[in-house]
């Protein structure tokens, strides 16, 4: 069972080093998961979230 907790936007941007306005932009485009809690609190799982972020990795050819 996982036991991950759950951050607002604010320390999940410090944590990945993504600006808060990309993560929410990315949250209402459907790209990031994460839960909508109340007018303007989200909530995120940043093992999640750098999951989904991995996916849109672009490797380099060499």
């Amino acid at each position: 069972m996982n036991h991950s907790k759950l951050v607002r936007i604010e320390a999940l941007a410090v944590d990945i080093g993504i600006p808060a306005r990309t993560l929410r932009s990315l949250f209402h485009a459907g790209k990031i998961p994460g839960l909508k809690l109340g007018h303007r609190t989200l909530m995120f799982d940043p093992d999640k979230v750098r999951d989904a972020l991995n996916k849109f990795e672009v490797k380099a050819v060499c």
